[in-house]
């Protein structure tokens, strides 16, 4: 690492506090600065996480000279518009997943990125977590042969608002963006892109998904199948079937620390990867890495792969009736 950076928040939530937990744990980082429109929860969240400035306008956050990148940690449906203004004014950005609400969304951000010369990564943690660098490694030395068939869950549940994000369309509500976008991760991370999809969703009163089902074909007749629920509690786990064998990826796959892999001939063994925090020093390292580099694009997490996801639940939800 060659430089600290001071990193800015925007947005005071459940999800801005565990990633400013794990700023003030990564080495080369600093929790610096957090804005928030309501002003008392922005000072509340910087006593309790230790920011050094606050802010009520974004606009001023971004203008921060003393900001060297910025976490976008609000609801979905504001990514792109804030993402923008942050690469305008040539602030490096990690963008909370989903990037945004569809693929048109994600290509005028991926635009301003090159055309302003600045770094821009989505926020995917899971690519990260030593389980996933881990299970990436034992299909690449083909230990379960070639893979064939992934199977991955993500259902919660949660009390019906109308008004809340998870709900309401206008904050980009449904278990598809929320959720359903790690098995999607998973999916394309193995397999890319589906050449067929086949969708069925509940939706809400309010045209959110409540649940939504998918099975992928891949070009080289691969297939997988995701489930994704903000009204349903599922196993969180995920398998993954090859020629040779399984991996288990056991709940919460997406951020697990334990997988099984089990051979055709019975042959079973357990790992453990644990983390050293939260699980989100990972992706601050990488991007901090991406940095010293100064790149514009992580290796890891490359547009083209958040522009695959996006355009797949675009596909999804043209399927299933959800419009934003």
């Amino acid at each position: 690492m060659n430089r600290l950076y001071r990193w800015g928040i925007l947005g005071a939530g459940k999800i801005a506090a565990k990633f400013a937990s794990a700023l003030n744990y990564t080495e080369g980082a600093k929790f610096y600065a957090v804005a928030s429109r309501d002003k008392e929860k922005a000072e509340d969240f910087a006593e309790t996480n230790g920011a050094t400035r606050i802010y009520d306008d974004y606009y001023k956050l971004v203008t921060d000279p003393e900001v060297d990148i910025i976490y976008i940690a609000t609801p979905h449906a504001f990514h792109c518009e804030q993402t923008l203004l942050c690469l305008e004014n040539k602030k490096p950005v990690l963008c909370e997943k989903p990037m945004a609400l569809n693929e048109s969304q994600v290509k005028q951000m991926v635009e301003a990125s090159r055309a302003n010369q600045t770094f821009l990564m989505e926020g995917m943690w899971s690519r990260f977590m030593p389980s996933v660098i881990n299970v990436w490694k034992i299909i690449s030395e083909k230990a379960i042969g070639d893979v064939q068939y992934i199977k991955a869950d993500f259902g919660f549940q949660a009390p019906y608002d109308p008004k809340g994000r998870l709900f309401d369309l206008k904050l980009g509500g449904g278990s598809l963006l929320d959720v359903g976008i790690y098995p999607i991760f998973l999916t394309s991370l193995l397999f890319g892109e589906p050449s067929q999809i086949k969708s069925v969703a509940k939706l809400s009163a309010t045209g959110a998904d409540e649940y939504t089902h998918a099975v992928f074909q891949y070009p080289g007749g691969q297939t997988a199948s995701i489930f994704s629920s903000i009204t349903i509690k599922t196993s969180l786990t995920a398998e993954i079937a090859g020629t040779k064998g399984r991996i288990y990826m056991h709940n919460p796959w997406y951020k697990t620390k334990d997988i099984t892999v089990e051979l055709n001939d019975d042959e079973s063994n357990d790992f453990s990867f644990p983390y050293e925090h939260n699980g989100f020093e990972y992706e601050i390292r990488h991007v901090n890495e991406c940095l010293d580099k100064g790149l514009k694009e992580s290796p890891l997490m490359p547009f083209d792969f958040s522009l695959l996801m996006s355009r797949t639940m675009d596909k999804i939800r043209e399927q299933v009736g959800v419009k934003y």
